[in-house]
């Protein structure tokens, strides 16, 4: 990935979390859509956990011991592989809680994607 221009990198990141934000949504309503299903656990992705958890921790040290094993510093390899994790029966008012954070989140990385693209449009027509 180094070799990639920060302005790719960074549309690339936007995407990935887009992608991320969309796969949530279907989890959300998918556990909405059972809420009247027996025995039906309502699901989560847990990257995010994951993620706040290596945050908190003082130290992280990750060696890549083999070829086969994903780089220890690919923060957008955990992004794009969330796991799915029970969290128990479905409750109406945590799902709808959690599609308007998701709605949300969309849509200011929406905006910011587009503010991005008219920045560059601004540089490459020389700021008419």
């Amino acid at each position: 990935m180094a070799d990639v221009h920060p302005i790719d990198r960074t549309v690339s990141l936007m995407q990935d979390r887009l992608n991320l934000n969309a796969l949530n949504q279907k989890v959300v309503a998918a556990n909405v859509a059972n809420i009247n299903t027996p025995r039906y656990v309502a699901k989560r992705l847990s990257f995010e956990d994951a993620l706040k958890e290596s945050l908190e921790e003082d130290t992280v040290s990750l060696v890549k011991t083999s070829l086969a094993h994903r780089d220890p510093s690919s923060v957008e390899e955990i992004m794009k592989q969330p796991e799915m994790v029970e969290t128990g029966p479905v409750d109406l008012d945590t799902e709808m809680v959690l599609l308007a954070h998701n709605s949300v989140e969309y849509q200011f990385i929406l905006t910011m994607l587009n503010k991005k693209f008219s920045l560059l449009r601004t540089a490459i027509e020389g700021g008419r």
